[in-house]
């Protein structure tokens, strides 16, 4: 199953001690994990359809607390950074300095640790390994429900709002042969690893790899002519104006946002103003319920409830 294919795949990051267990998890357990934590000197959790799970030491899971639960140490989380650094943190500077390290086939790490005044980074304290799930089809609904125009998918961390995105732009790519430019600033849309896309994006997608995410909409307008700019999490100022530049210069976006309903969006000054700017038309709202379609808001209606 795929789903086993992904949470083996995320193993080679994690230390020799919990891994043993780890791999000898049940198939149907495997293929639903969304998170692996280790955290200093406490269990081993797993997030498995939004809740959490113990691992016990004989390969197991459970949801309480009890004296057969699996409990990771200092060493074991020194262990699996230096694996997902491949022994150089230096190389991997950047990323921790936004609290993370990319891993294969679009996997991402968490870390949580100390920076030095040096700007090094040391005793790491908890590691929150994110699965990447390619699930085709999951964006049936929304890509029926599409309008060709700015689209902003929200919901809640872990809603699948990544999940989501990634089959849209396949869909739109590949369905309606759209030029859509992903700007993956974390590789987790694409899948990238050494420049190499794992997961399928479509046949007419171009990826962009660049930290910077406002200047990856830039170069894309400017260069790849795109009918459509994708991206993960807008959250910045400079984010939102370069998304008012592309529906300036008739390119749509489609974004992803943390929410959990659409007043948290409208509290957020970003999410704000992306709303008013005119340049999203569809609010695609993620309930988290495995299964759920999303509920398709129209923008125009939102504000005018508010009475702006």
């Amino acid at each position: 199953m795929n789903g086993n294919k992904n949470f083996d795949g995320v193993l080679y990051g994690i230390g020799e001690n919990i891994r043993r267990t780890l791999e000898f998890l049940p198939d149907k357990i495997k293929c639903k994990v969304q998170e692996i934590r280790l955290r200093t000197g406490l269990p081993v959790c797993l997030t498995v359809d939004g809740k959490t799970y113990f691992v016990k030491k004989d390969g197991t899971v459970c949801d309480y607390i009890n004296a057969d639960i699996l409990k990771s140490d200092k060493k074991d989380l020194k262990e699996s950074f230096m694996l997902l650094c491949n022994d150089s943190v230096y190389a991997h500077t950047g990323e921790l300095k936004n609290g993370y390290i990319k891993m294969r086939s679009g996997h991402r790490a968490g870390i949580c640790g100390t920076f030095d005044e040096q700007g090094n980074f040391k005793n790491v304290s908890s590691i929150n390994i994110r699965i990447a799930h390619e699930v085709l089809g999951c964006a049936d609904a929304l890509f029926d429900s599409y309008n060709g125009n700015g689209l902003l998918i929200a919901g809640r961390p872990g809603s699948g709002k990544t999940t989501i995105l990634r089959d849209l732009i396949r869909q739109l790519s590949s369905d309606k042969y759209l030029r859509v430019a992903v700007i993956d600033s974390r590789g987790e849309l694409s899948g990238s690893f050494l420049g190499e896309s794992i997961n399928d994006l479509g046949v007419n997608t171009d990826i962009l790899m660049i930290q910077n995410k406002a200047l990856g909409v830039e170069i894309a307008v400017r260069t790849l002519f795109p009918n459509i700019v994708a991206f993960d999490e807008i959250g910045t100022r400079q984010e939102l104006l370069s998304v008012s530049d592309s529906f300036n210069a008739g390119v749509s976006v489609i974004t992803t946002a943390h929410a959990g309903s659409i007043s948290d969006l409208l509290t957020r000054s970003v999410t704000n103003g992306l709303l008013r700017s005119g340049a999203v038309s569809q609010v695609a709202m993620l309930s988290g319920e495995i299964g759920k379609a999303p509920e398709i808001l129209s923008v125009k209606e939102i504000l005018c409830e508010l009475g702006c």
